[in-house]
């Protein structure tokens, strides 16, 4: 009895050593393979700030052109001239057939500007071709025909001469004694005001309803005098330089003749997967034109190649990015173009959407008048910067 007990004793004692092996083993094992043991997805937070890269990028092609757009539609028209621009206005009015034209005692035209303290005197005459608000410029009378010469087609008869000081201009204005060929001609085809100083003031123009350029006219019906006022119902301005004192392959960014820069930046290095943090287009311009303060760029996303069709390829109408710059003293502000968005749409959609490269442009482009140039090398040269992360690696690898 007391031999089996003792055996008995010694199978237990060996199991227990056995166990007790295995155990220190899993343990060791379970060391030595550094087993993760957080959450899943909490290391990840660490791979994604360490993913982090940065690049900064030269444009690969840059390119400069200028187009005489349709400036009609816009909330502000431009009459003036100096050494570098020149700007008449278009307007027209509806004025109906069934006015009893005999019995007015007066007609007059109203103007108004923005800035009181500006003058500037002018001249009216008749238009003699008709052109469209959405299409005319200082070549074109519509979106396909030109004028017979540039800056509009007008007959030398004076319909009126005033002068633009304080808020408004008030001025007698010729219709009512006209032969009925001429009026009709007013009527289809409006009529160009033309500045007669040097300077330019700004005048509101139809698309405000109170301060739209008007007619007022005074007149007897059933032997009561009765004022009618009649808002122009298409205006534009038609501005045309006159020196730009530029050269050939300078980069330049202007309103009123629309100055354009076309950059492409090869981005072909960051990955499809990765997440844009910031992607600024950096530059120090020079001011070579301005008769504001504040001026107001875009960046639209070319939707052609520029290589192939030049100026005449297509870009989003509408920027996807803006900056505002205010023009120093010493014109050494950098100008800072937040495209983030842009930048993530080439590198997300590559093989859908192509990079053709963007516009800068004024914003928009009858804003009032200015030039700048971007210098194509150098320390104020464009620069795209990028910070993008990384999408981190699959931890079960």
């Amino acid at each position: 009895m007391k031999r089996f007990a003792i055996a008995e004793c010694r199978v237990s004692i060996a199991q227990v050593l056995t166990s007790g092996f295995w155990l220190l083993a899993s343990a060791a094992l379970l060391l030595s393979s550094a087993c993760n043991t957080l959450p899943v997805g909490y290391d990840q937070l660490g791979d994604r700030v360490t993913g982090t890269a940065d690049t900064t990028l030269l444009p690969d092609s840059a390119s400069s052109y200028a187009r005489y757009v349709p400036l009609g539609g816009s909330s502000i028209l431009h009459l003036g001239r100096d050494t570098s621009y020149v700007s008449r206005l278009v307007l027209r009015f509806s004025i109906l057939d069934t006015m009893n034209l005999d019995s007015i005692t007066s007609f007059q035209l109203v103007l108004h500007q923005r800035d009181t303290l500006a003058t500037m005197s002018f001249i009216c005459r008749p238009c003699s071709s008709e052109w469209t608000e959405s299409g005319v410029s200082w070549r074109m009378a519509d979106s396909f025909n030109h004028w017979l010469t540039p800056g509009g087609d007008f007959l030398p008869d004076t319909l009126a001469t005033g002068t633009m000081a304080g808020d408004s201009a008030m001025i007698n204005f010729r219709y009512a004694g006209l032969d009925s060929a001429l009026q009709a001609t007013i009527r289809n085809c409006g009529i160009g005001i033309f500045p007669q100083d040097t300077g330019f003031v700004v005048i509101h123009s139809g698309v405000s309803t109170t301060t739209a350029p008007r007619l007022r006219v005074t007149y007897t019906n059933s032997g009561k005098q009765t004022q009618r006022v009649i808002n122009d119902i298409a205006d534009a301005s038609l501005i045309d330089t006159v020196a730009t004192r530029s050269q050939p392959f300078d980069l330049l960014v202007g309103s009123g003749v629309a100055f354009r820069t076309w950059l492409s930046f090869n981005i072909d290095s960051i990955p499809a997967e990765a997440t844009i943090a910031r992607a600024d287009l950096k530059f120090k311009p020079e001011t070579k034109y301005r008769r504001t303060e504040t001026i107001v760029l875009g960046a639209s996303r070319l939707t052609e190649s520029f290589s192939l069709k030049g100026a005449y390829a297509r870009y989003e109408n509408l920027p996807s990015s803006y900056a505002t710059y205010v023009v120093p003293a010493d014109s050494d502000s950098v100008v800072t173009i937040d495209i983030r968005s842009l930048v993530q749409l080439w590198t997300g959609r590559s093989d859908t959407l192509h990079n053709y490269g963007l516009l800068i442009t004024a914003s928009p482009e009858w804003s009032e008048l200015f030039r700048l140039r971007i210098p194509r090398s150098g320390p104020n040269a464009p620069t795209l910067e990028i910070q993008y992360v990384r999408p981190p690696e699959d931890r079960f690898k």
